[in-house]
């Protein structure tokens, strides 16, 4: 139960931190001019939806990484464990998205890769507080 919890929490803080990150500094350069106009402004961000869907995605990885059989150190386990997690999750979605709505396909395909970042390094921290 502690290995559940710790890595619940620090899954969840590694997915905030990384993905914050990871747009501010990857994400804005690449697809903000293509983006902007559909964002929600600073001040409008409904940042409770957003927090809920980071934990669910964090929660559904902690709950499913024990019957991840994968024999690998849990440097590789947790990668790849992100890596299915992530293009699950935003890949996939962000292109299902833009094929139904006015979102550019270019820039939904790159945020879906940039997003996945965030989820690859859950992953490999959820692995780690599983190994020790």
């Amino acid at each position: 139960m502690l290995q559940f919890s710790l890595s619940l929490l620090f899954g969840f803080i590694v997915n905030n931190l990384i993905g914050t990150l990871a747009a501010k500094f990857i994400g804005k350069p690449l697809v903000h001019d293509a983006m902007s106009k559909f964002e929600r402004k600073k001040e409008d961000l409904k940042m409770a939806p957003l927090l809920v869907g980071y934990f669910l995605i964090t929660l559904m990885m902690v709950l499913a990484y024990p019957y991840f059989a994968l024999e690998a150190s849990w440097l590789v386990k947790g990668t790849v464990l992100g890596l299915f997690s992530g293009v699950m999750s935003f890949v996939s979605v962000h292109l299902v998205i833009s094929g139904w709505s006015i979102l550019p396909p270019k820039e939904m395909l790159i945020s879906g890769l940039i997003d996945t970042i965030s989820i690859v390094a859950t992953g490999i921290s959820i692995a780690y507080i599983y190994s020790i």
